[in-house]
C-alpha cells in the first residue's frame, strides 16, 4: 500500500426518519437519500404514529411534513421535541406561508424545506442542519424570531450561566451569522466560534443553533447585538 496515498475520510451514517401521510412521497425521499450518509430507519403517515416511532428508532434527523390526514405536523413537531429535545426536525412541506415558518421555528425545527427541492439541494440541507449549522436564511429566521415574545424564558432556569462572551455570541447567531462571520466580527477563529456555539447549545439545553436563537428572541437578546471592541 502506498504510504503517500490520500486518506479519503468517509463519513458517519446519520440515522433519518421520515413523516408524511403519502407513501409515494416517502419512497421518492429515500430514493434521494440512497447511496449518501443518511441511512432511513423508520417512517410514519401521521404525527401521532410519528411520536411512537420515533421514541422507537431514536432517530438524528426527522423530515416531518405539516398538512398530514392523520393530524397537523405543526402539532407533531411540539411533540417530537419534548419527547426527543436533541433529534433535529426539518419542516418538508408544500405550503410557502410565513406564518407555518414562524410557528415551526417557535416549535422547536430546525429548518423549513419546500417539496420540490433537488436532491443535491436536499443533502446539503441535511448536511447543514446535521453539522449544526444554519438552515434558515437569515431573513427568514429574523422574520420569525420578530413574532416570539420576550422574557418567556429566563436566564436563571439555566443550569449554568453563559458567560459574557457566549451571550455575544448568541446575539449573533440570534441574526442568522454563520460560525465564520462570527468570527470575522468578533476577531476570533471560526473553531473558536463553533466551540461557544456548541456550550451555549448544551448550556440552554436546545437541540441546534435555531432553538438558540429562539431562546435568544425570548429572553430580549436577539436586537442589535453588540460587538468587541
Amino acid at each position: 500500500m502506498n504510504q503517500n496515498s490520500e486518506q479519503v475520510e468517509i463519513p458517519r451514517d446519520i440515522s433519518i426518519m421520515l413523516v408524511d401521510d403519502h407513501a409515494i412521497w416517502r419512497g421518492g425521499v429515500r430514493s434521494m437519500l440512497e447511496d449518501s450518509e443518511f441511512k432511513v430507519v423508520g417512517e410514519a403517515s401521521s404525527g401521532v404514529e410519528a411520536v411512537v416511532v420515533a421514541k422507537e428508532v431514536q432517530p438524528e434527523v426527522i423530515l416531518l411534513d405539516i398538512r398530514m390526514a392523520g393530524g397537523d405536523g405543526l402539532d407533531a413537531l411540539q411533540a417530537l421535541k419534548k419527547e426527543l429535545p436533541k433529534t433535529s426536525v426539518v419542516m418538508l412541506t408544500t405550503y410557502d406561508n410565513p406564518t407555518f415558518m414562524a410557528r415551526a421555528v417557535v416549535g422547536g425545527a430546525a429548518g423549513y424545506l419546500l417539496k420540490g427541492i433537488e436532491q443535491q439541494e436536499l443533502l446539503q440541507a441535511l448536511r447543514a442542519v446535521a453539522g449544526g449549522e444554519l438552515l434558515l436564511n437569515k431573513s427568514d429566521l429574523l422574520r420569525s424570531l420578530r413574532g416570539i415574545s420576550e422574557h418567556e424564558t429566563l436566564a436563571q432556569e439555566l443550569i449554568k450561566p453563559l458567560s459574557d462572551r457566549e451571550i455575544e455570541v448568541l446575539k449573533l447567531v440570534a441574526t442568522g451569522l454563520n460560525n465564520r462571520d462570527i468570527g470575522s466580527l468578533l476577531f476570533v477563529a471560526e473553531c473558536t466560534v463553533k466551540t461557544h456555539v456548541e456550550h451555549i447549545i448544551n448550556k440552554l439545553g436546545v437541540s441546534d443553533r435555531v432553538q438558540a436563537a429562539v431562546w435568544a428572541a425570548r429572553c430580549g437578546l436577539a436586537d442589535s447585538p453588540p460587538l468587541s471592541d
